[in-house]
C-alpha cells in the first residue's frame, strides 16, 4: 500500500512535469488519489508520462508477441457457445471451457488476454455513453468530435474495480470481477477477444458469463477472493 510519504513523493514527481502533462495522464493522475495499485504503477514510473506509456507499451507488445509467435495453430474452426447466467455486476464470476486441459504455455496467453481486458477497462474504456466515432455518420476529416460530451462520461468514471486470478481445473478456467461502474460493453468486448483467441490460438468449447458451475463451487463472498490483479496487468 502507497504511505503518506510515497505520495508526497509521488506528487513532487508529478508537479515537476506540470504544463506538459498529457491528458490521459491528468485522469490517471485524479484516479491515483483513491486507487494504490493505479499510485505505484505512477510511483514506478517516477511520475513521468513517457516512462508510464513506455511501460504499458512495454506490456501490449509483450502479449502481442506471446500471441503471434506462439506456434501450432491449435485454435478450433468452431466458434465457442456462449451462455449467459445470472449477473451480480459486482460479483461476476466468468468461466472458459477448453477442449484439452491447458499445456505449455495455454494457460499463460489466457490469463495474458484476461488481463489487457481488465487493464483496459480499469482505465474506463468500457464507457458506452461516449462512443462517438462508432455512432458517427462516417469517419472523415469533418468529423468533430464533441469534448463536451467526453468530459461528462469522464466525470462518471466508468472503471472496473478488481479482478481475482484466473483459476484452472481440468480443462475449466474461471476468474472473479467486480465490474464497477463498467457498462455491459466489457463483457461484448471480452467475447469478441475469446472468440478469436479461440480461433487463431487456443481452442475454447463454451465461455459462460455469470452464474456458478455445479462441479465447481465458488467461495462465499463474505469469506473474501484472492484478488491479486494489478493495472499494469501483472499478478501479485
Amino acid at each position: 500500500m502507497i504511505g503518506p510519504k510515497s505520495r508526497i513523493k509521488l506528487s513532487r514527481r508529478i508537479r515537476s512535469y506540470d504544463g506538459d502533462l498529457p491528458e490521459w495522464f491528468i485522469n490517471l493522475k485524479e484516479l491515483a488519489k483513491d486507487d494504490d495499485e493505479l499510485a505505484e504503477l505512477l510511483m514506478e514510473t517516477q511520475g513521468d508520462p513517457s516512462k508510464l506509456e513506455a511501460k504499458l507499451k512495454a506490456e501490449m507488445d509483450s502479449l502481442h508477441n506471446r500471441l503471434v509467435g506462439e506456434s501450432g495453430g491449435s485454435g478450433e474452426e468452431m466458434p465457442p457457445k456462449i451462455h449467459i447466467r445470472d449477473i451480480d455486476p459486482f460479483d461476476t464470476w466468468i468461466w472458459m471451457e477448453l477442449y484439452t486441459p491447458p499445456t505449455g504455455g495455454a494457460g499463460e496467453m489466457l490469463q495474458e488476454v484476461v488481463n489487457s481486458w481488465f487493464m483496459l477497462g480499469r482505465l474506463g474504456a468500457f464507457d458506452s455513453s461516449d462512443l462517438q466515432i462508432l455512432y458517427s455518420e462516417g469517419i472523415t476529416s469533418e468529423l468533430q468530435y464533441d469534448e463536451d460530451q467526453q468530459e461528462n462520461a469522464f466525470s462518471l468514471q466508468s472503471t472496473m474495480h478488481e479482478m481475482g486470478e484466473l483459476e484452472f481445473r481440468g480443462p475449466w478456467a474461471r476468474f472473479w470481477v467486480d465490474m464497477g461502474t463498467s457498462d455491459e460493453l466489457a463483457f461484448d468486448i471480452l467475447l469478441n477477444a475469446l472468440k478469436t483467441f479461440s480461433k487463431e490460438h487456443v481452442g475454447l468449447r463454451q465461455i459462460v458469463i455469470g452464474g456458478e458451475n455445479d462441479d465447481w463451487p465458488i467461495p462465499e463472498k463474505s469469506s473474501g477472493y484472492d484478488v491479486s490483479m494489478d493495472p499494469t496487468g501483472e499478478i501479485l
